[in-house]
């Protein structure tokens, strides 16, 4: 994990440059709001760059629909909200749209107009779940942990988030209030995402992301989602696709084998070896007062529920080298 300073500052020079002589493509979300009669039967995505249409949803022809925003200024396609389907919010393409009846381009007051970079870059945080609690005792999803300490988060990684990067890549399209609910942790008062959510993906995402019973997957769809290219529930099935991957690994036998004692970074680096022989160098390992809290994955490319993990860390940057040598693995138990 740890590398020359030398292969470092080549590696930011490198970075600097492409962000000088690379074009980079953007897509801007901005808030607008009216109402349309649809004349055709079009498509519904939930997501315009993956193609994505869940249930292959489409327009009902006479029908009303009200318009929550476009994805920029002279627009490509609408979001639309669409009742009875998961997602609600779809995006149509704007011929399908026609006359639209509305006050005029607006944005909304606290809405915030953000540009999101388009790029495939990503930071998967997988969290040791008794670590956590070791510092947050009082978190209710850590009281049930205390209080059934053989769950499954007792031995495997569970989900923290998946981040779109650069690490500013964050709150797109969302409004002035609901950041400062966030930022103040009150998650509580965040959109209720789990309500565009399948049923299934929500009982799963509630056993793997024990954080949801402090509503950690509001935070983290507000934060890092909406800069997400696909809809909550493309956001977080793939997410857990990736998480699942890891606790399928090596690396999670590895951990789930030593509770209670330390392992070195260098045998965590082997175990990752399962998905390439470099791919210690695109993970970091997070150790806090020397014990296991989490692994950062770096990835790169276009994430899917098959996606392969070693194809998503063939081209993402090295992470950054860690503090320790070893980590204590902490014991759900103690």
């Amino acid at each position: 994990m740890l590398r020359s300073l030398k292969k470092m500052l080549a590696l930011v020079m490198v970075l600097v440059l492409s962000s000088i002589l690379l074009p980079n493509p953007a897509l801007a979300f901005v808030s607008y709001q009216g109402q349309f009669t649809a004349t055709r039967a079009c498509e519904a995505l939930s997501s315009i760059k993956k193609g994505t249409n869940p249930d292959n949803v489409t327009l009902t022809p006479g029908q009303i629909y009200q318009i929550a925003g476009k994805n920029k200024d002279n627009a490509s396609h609408y979001l639309v909200e669409i009742a009875g389907v998961i997602p609600s919010k779809r995006w149509v393409a704007s011929n399908c749209v026609g006359a639209v009846d509305s006050s005029g381009d607006r944005t909304d007051v606290g809405v915030s107009v953000v540009t999101v970079p388009t790029g495939d870059d990503y930071l998967l945080a997988l969290s040791w779940q008794p670590a956590f609690c070791e510092g947050k005792p009082d978190k209710t999803e850590c009281q049930i942990l205390a209080a059934n300490p053989e769950r499954f988060e007792a031995k495997h990684f569970v989900l923290h988030g998946l981040w779109p990067q650069p690490k500013s890549n964050v709150y797109c399209n969302v409004s002035g209030g609901d950041i400062t609910y966030d930022k103040q942790k009150f998650w509580a008062k965040l959109p209720a995402v789990e309500k565009e959510l399948g049923p299934e993906t929500w009982e799963r995402l509630q056993a793997v992301m024990p954080g949801t019973q402090s509503n950690l997957h509001r935070h983290e769809w507000i934060k890092h989602g909406t800069c997400y290219p696909g809809s909550p529930e493309e956001y977080f099935v793939e997410s857990m696709a990736l998480l699942d991957a890891f606790n399928k690994s090596p690396v999670q036998a590895l951990i789930a084998s030593n509770i209670g004692k330390q392992v070195a970074i260098k045998e965590i680096d082997e175990a990752l070896s399962d998905f390439g022989s470099d791919a210690g160098e695109k993970v970091e390992v997070k150790c806090s007062n020397s014990l296991l809290g989490e692994l950062w994955v770096n990835l790169k490319g276009d994430i899917t529920p098959t996606s392969f993990v070693t194809g998503l860390l063939t081209n993402s940057p090295k992470a950054n080298s860690e503090e320790y040598t070893f980590c204590l693995i902490d014991d759900a138990r103690d």
